[in-house]
């Protein structure tokens, strides 16, 4: 009975972290697609070409990935001090704020470049709000199933909002491209998906205040042993690891990045149409999904850091033929290099890392380490790779001349993961209840 009970609470607890970082997800996602595919025909005036507006809209964008480590920060002490759920909840209010606000921002024939600034400006507030986003849910499921065998099954759910959220994101993209007129679609069709994104985390907020919080927090709790600073604590302790576990993220939220926000954009200078581009990142998340399912099943029988590892080779192997296939023009050719690419890198790799960060930090800074380790990567990793690689679109004049290094970019960020990889320890067996240092 009690087993049962235990999971019956462990599938409420992921249902309902799961609910609130789709719509996170969903929010920063149809922001990415939209950065690349509509904001340059919004925000810049006559004059600009298509290129450096596609290379200063993912720019824009790249701003709320690079502010993650403050929100990390911040939404890492909120969850040490006053728990998990309160922190996820909080961040999810901020982010649906901020992307209604840039839902609402008008665009270069209203305000001028001063439209561009606004927008900047409250994608930071986006992209501060998601910086605890992943920290908080794998610290709360991953706590929730301490006293499981299946920590990495179950923190494998928080990989599982990415996809989700692409096909509800990308999917409603390719929806208002194709139901609308294209000038409808850039004066109001792709406001309607802000809007729609902000209303879901008011109901993602009133859901996840249902739950209960982390077992193992309220334990720190009612022993009085919740720390006054567990930000800079943990920085202060734990310096060395955070830095290795963010090379994981580096390696795997470049893949991430590169596939889907790049790699759309990548697509339509190539000629592919807008609707076609966003459809392949909707059936490269619906074959990853599988694929998420099954790295999680495989963290716990045959360790984490194995499965990491598999799915960054993958990472070095692949770029090669990703980059020209993507490049090729050929809408065929690129949709099996967007799903295969994706699956198999993102798709196994991610999945472990919940579990992996977690259970390298004890529960009195957890979210803190965590949300730090993850974030980090973020500035060096998947914040900037989409814009090294529109810059190297846009200053070699295109495909034909830019693809060999698109490809060293993408070796060279597997090869960080790999080595980030290599340099910690198995931890599947680890004893979360036990941990102290």
């Amino acid at each position: 009975m009690t087993q049962v009970r235990t999971t019956t609470n462990l599938s409420l607890l992921t249902f309902g972290v799961l609910i609130g970082s789709i719509i996170e997800q969903y929010d920063f996602l149809v922001t990415g697609t939209v950065a690349a595919l509509i904001w340059p025909h919004v925000f810049f005036g006559p004059g600009t070409t298509l290129a450096a507006a596609v290379f200063t809209s993912v720019a824009v964008y790249g701003l709320g990935l690079i502010i993650r480590p403050v929100g990390a920060y911040a939404w890492g002490h909120v969850g040490d001090r006053i728990g998990r759920r309160n922190a996820m909840v909080w961040a999810l209010v901020v982010m649906g704020l901020g992307t209604l606000a840039m839902g609402l921002t008008p665009g270069y024939a209203v305000l001028g470049a001063a439209g561009l600034i606004v927008l900047s400006v409250f994608r930071l507030i986006q992209g501060f709000s998601f910086g605890g986003e992943f920290g908080s849910a794998s610290t709360w499921l991953v706590e929730g199933a301490a006293n499981t065998k299946r920590r990495g099954f179950w923190g494998s759910w928080v990989g599982q909002s990415l996809p989700i959220g692409i096909i509800v994101g990308s999917g409603s993209v390719a929806v208002i491209t194709h139901v609308l007129p294209l000038t409808a679609v850039y004066s109001y069709g792709w406001r309607i998906l802000f809007v729609i994104g902000f209303l879901a985390a008011v109901a993602g907020v009133l859901i996840r205040l249902r739950l209960r919080d982390s077992p193992l927090f309220e334990e720190l709790e009612q022993k009085q042993q919740i720390l006054q600073y567990p930000a800079s604590k943990v920085w202060k302790e734990k310096t060395s690891l955070i830095l290795h576990l963010s090379m994981l993220n580096a390696g795997i939220g470049a893949a991430f990045w590169l596939n889907q926000v790049f790699g759309v954009s990548y697509m339509s200078l190539t000629g592919i149409p807008t609707t076609q581009a966003s459809l392949a990142n909707v059936y490269a998340a619906i074959v990853a999904m599988f694929f998420m399912y099954t790295g999680g099943v495989l963290a716990d029988r045959i360790g984490r850091r194995v499965v990491i590892l598999t799915g960054m080779v993958l990472m070095v192997l692949l770029a090669y033929p990703y980059v020209l296939a993507v490049g090729s023009g050929v809408y065929s050719i690129a949709i099996i290099a967007q799903v295969l690419f994706f699956s198999l890198t993102v798709g196994i790799a991610y999945p472990a890392q919940p579990a992996l960060f977690a259970e390298h930090f004890p529960t009195k800074y957890r979210a803190s380490g965590v949300n730090s380790a993850y974030q980090i990567s973020q500035v060096y990793g998947g914040g900037l790779a989409p814009i090294l690689a529109t810059y190297i679109v846009s200053a070699l004049h295109g495909a034909k001349f830019a693809w060999p290094y698109l490809v060293i970019l993408i070796i060279v960020y597997g090869i960080i993961a790999i080595a980030g990889v290599l340099t910690l320890r198995e931890t599947k067996d680890v004893d979360l209840a036990e941990m102290q240092t």
